[in-house]
């Protein structure tokens, strides 16, 4: 799972970058957030297991989620590569996404900086 996401926290702004060729399966360089749109970060384990619903555009292979999935009327982008931890992150309804689950080297320690991100706005 390491180097699939870099995630970047500036002044009141969250970035997430898809690292490699997961760039091209995410269909996108990038997802900016504001930091103040941000209602939950917890770390998941196993995520591949939960449901994910329909892909468009992206990647559903041999347990890489790469993209945009479609699920009960919202949109999550997944950037998750193989087993273990992701970093979850929930977003208010109003968002391009609802839900962001992420492969990172430290999933803890983003959730914890972003925790401590969000507490200071």
């Amino acid at each position: 799972m390491r180097n699939r996401t870099i995630i970047r926290i500036e002044d009141d702004q969250l970035t997430v970058l898809p690292q490699g060729l997961d760039r091209l399966w995410c269909c996108r360089k990038q997802v900016n957030v504001s930091l103040a749109k941000v209602t939950d970060v917890r770390t998941t384990h196993n995520p591949a297991r939960i449901p994910i619903g329909r892909r468009g555009p992206g990647l559903d292979f041999m347990g890489k989620l790469c993209g945009t999935f479609h699920l009960n009327g919202e949109k999550h982008f997944w950037n998750y590569s193989g087993s273990g931890v992701a970093l979850s992150i929930k977003l208010t309804p109003d968002q391009n996404f609802q839900r962001l689950v992420l492969s990172t080297d430290s999933p803890e320690d983003i959730k914890h900086n972003i925790l401590t991100a969000m507490s200071s706005l």
